[in-house]
């Protein structure tokens, strides 16, 4: 390790402490063999759960850096819908390592010099040589081999397979064409509690998918109707009131005063008689509706629901395309257009609650489904829906790559060094720019299609050093795709096998224009640092990889501070797999880890590893994410600890006070 930064940190160390106490309390529940922790409400109850976001919210921190901590761990979780437990994990590593080496004033610099030079080449060159594509469509067995161990680390064994298997169900019925996959999980993770309904008292094994969407209200008006209905949404009440607000209403007499009533209840009586009159069979409202209301919906035969939640409004305006009716707004005999489509609309008997389940027509890709999600207690139910929505926000990082800017070399000097063809010193205004590709169209590449280069090309751009070279020839766990550049057009390349289970997939890869330099090539190579649909094994292969490949190109590096965090990175990237193989026999990260580094060393496959898939976007945004922290911690000088408001005090001051 170079020699250590003068001028040491001095709150580094209490940075450490802090963060290790984060790290010791949720390091126990990380990963699937990690225990659960028993939380008690407020209210008294007592809740197990293994969930990092839970566990970090749980604690009452007193240290306001611990809590800045916290809220970047929690913030990683909610943008990529995992990694709160090894962002702690993680951050106190870093910082462990930091202060150990003693990191100077220019620690933060050095941070910033080390993501450009140093994590990203490890990232394009490096990793890109062993993470595989995901199949256009994400087949079932894909969704399962993601979805299984990203539930292990929350739920217990038998509830994650069920749960793995009814989350991909819900994908598949949601969007059964492919290109509708990313909307649909877009949707599913933003209008998820819409979008289920727990039953407590049952067993998980009763949960299902059904058609439609389950609202939590009973009719409060129900009259049956056959065949496709229309329905309209309402959030005012649609009995006029006698005054408008801020106008005052006088009354005379009572005689005026009943004359108004029943002026007020012969229009509310041909609002309704006008919603008839435009086929409208179903009335949607988020506020309570007078009872005057109620009986002429019944007498018109006009079904009513009425206290909705703003998430199933919402999610009904999305599906739909329609907005609230304002009948008096204008002409209130004027033909309704804003109405939606349903072709059914029923009572559904939830154990002991009564619920309205309706079968609305989409105006978008997204079919809308609701998963009926059942559970011994009220609280088990609720960790299980929890789980689900973060499982739909990590599926939709299948979709973005991370893209780098960068300068290049001239075309000559690029010739003439092929060991370095593109500059890797990026400006510091320079920065990782996150794209989410949704359109699969036959005419454009997809998410999935990968451009490759030939053995040959990529040869040239990694370091000509054979004793420490990386040959692209691993057959399980290496490069997903190995494609000669073909100038005829498409090629087509098949699969290695992506999880277990997983057939083997045909799709197209995009061959590079030979145009007599590999320098262009090259550009359009390193362009994606992490390339859309890119996974890995899982049970800490991206953090060894990783830990190797910074260590190989740290050694290029001829700043000793840069070497030096870099050095601190990859070992503290051991951190997450050293927790995670704890509980398992002696000594067998240890195992783990020579028998990883020297099949790297030897250019031989990695150790086989069938327990499931991990994103590489998820990893390497964890990554990044802890880093940006650090460097706002080591930008804090100085944290003043307010117990009560500042109140304020006028300023009396004259001028012979000075």
């Amino acid at each position: 390790m170079a020699a250590a930064m003068a001028e040491p940190v001095p709150q580094l160390g209490r940075l450490w402490q802090e963060a290790a106490v984060l790290a010791g309390a949720v390091c126990g529940a990380l990963g699937p063999r990690g225990g659960r922790a028993l939380l008690l409400r407020p209210t008294g109850e007592a809740v197990l759960t293994r969930d990092g976001r839970r566990l970090l919210e749980a604690l009452r921190l007193e240290p306001l850096a611990a809590r800045m901590m916290t809220a970047r761990a929690c913030s990683h979780r909610a943008a990529t819908g995992d990694g709160a437990k090894s962002f702690v994990v993680l951050l106190a590593a870093v910082l462990g390592g930091l202060r150990a080496a003693g990191g100077g004033a220019g620690l933060r610099r050095a941070l910033r010099a080390f993501e450009a030079q140093v994590l990203e080449r490890a990232a394009a060159r490096g990793l890109r040589r062993h993470w595989r594509a995901a199949p256009p469509g994400l087949p079932e067995a894909l969704l399962e081999a993601l979805l299984e161990p990203y539930l292990a680390g929350r739920l217990a064994p038998g509830e994650r397979r069920h749960l793995a298997r009814l989350c991909t169900e819900m994908c598949r019925r949601c969007a059964p064409a492919a290109a509708a996959r990313p909307e649909a999980l877009r949707v599913l993770g933003r209008r998820f509690p819409a979008l289920h309904a727990a039953v407590p008292g049952l067993p998980l094994a009763s949960s299902t998918v059904l058609p439609g969407i389950v609202l939590s209200r009973d009719f409060t008006a129900y009259c049956p109707a056959e065949g496709e209905l229309r329905a309209v949404l309402v959030t005012e009440p649609l009995r006029p009131a006698l005054t408008a607000p801020g106008v005052e209403f006088v009354v005379d007499s009572e005689g005026q005063y009943q004359a108004s009533l029943r002026w007020i209840t012969r229009r509310t009586e041909a609002l309704v008689k006008h919603l008839q009159s435009n086929n409208v069979k179903l009335l949607l409202s988020s506020t309570k509706q007078d009872e005057v209301v109620i009986y002429y919906a019944k007498l018109y035969g006009v079904s009513v629901v009425e206290c909705l939640l703003s998430e199933e409004m919402a999610l009904i305006s999305e599906i739909t395309g329609v907005s609230p009716y304002a009948p008096f707004g204008g002409n209130m005999c004027r033909k309704i257009t804003e109405t939606a489509v349903a072709s059914f609309c029923q009572p559904l008997l939830l154990g002991s609650k009564r619920c309205v389940h309706i079968g609305f027509t989409s105006v978008c890709a997204f079919q809308p489904h609701c998963l009926i999600l059942c559970g011994p207690v009220s609280g088990v139910n609720e960790q299980h829906a929890a789980a689900l929505q973060e499982a739909f926000t990590m599926l939709q990082q299948l979709f973005k790559t991370v893209d780098q800017r960068e300068e290049c070399q001239s075309k000559g000097e690029s010739q003439n060094k092929t060991s370095d063809v593109c500059s890797w010193h990026s400006l510091p205004t320079q920065k990782q720019i996150v794209v989410e590709n949704i359109s699969c169209n036959n005419n454009q590449v997809s998410e999935c299609q990968l451009k490759v280069l030939s053995d040959e090309t990529e040869a040239k751009i990694l370091d000509s050093d054979k004793s420490s070279s990386l040959v692209d020839k691993q057959q399980s766990y290496s490069s997903a795709v190995l494609a000669a550049c073909n100038t005829d057009g498409v090629t087509a390349c098949e699969l290695l096998d992506v999880g277990k289970g997983l057939e083997k997939t045909h799709y197209s890869i995009v061959p590079f224009k030979q145009e007599g330099s590999c320098v262009s090539i090259a550009q359009d190579h390193s362009n994606s640092l992490i390339e859309a649909g890119s996974v890995l094994p899982v049970g800490g292969y991206f953090e060894i990889l990783l830990h190797y490949y910074i260590q190989y190109y740290a050694k290029q590096c001829q700043q000793s501070e840069v070497a030096v965090v870099s050095n601190v990175v990859a070992d503290a990237l051991l951190s997450i797999p050293k927790a995670l193989y704890r509980t398992t026999e002696r000594d067998s990260f240890t195992k783990f880890y020579l028998k990883a580094i020297n099949s790297l060393r030897k250019n031989q496959p990695l150790p086989g590893n069938e327990e499931g898939l991990e994103l590489v976007y998820c990893k390497y945004q964890l990554v990044v994410s802890v880093l940006h922290c650090v460097t706002e911690l080591l930008s804090i000088d100085l944290i003043i600890g307010i117990k009560r408001p500042v109140q304020k005090v006028e300023d009396h001051d004259s001028e012979d006070d000075f």
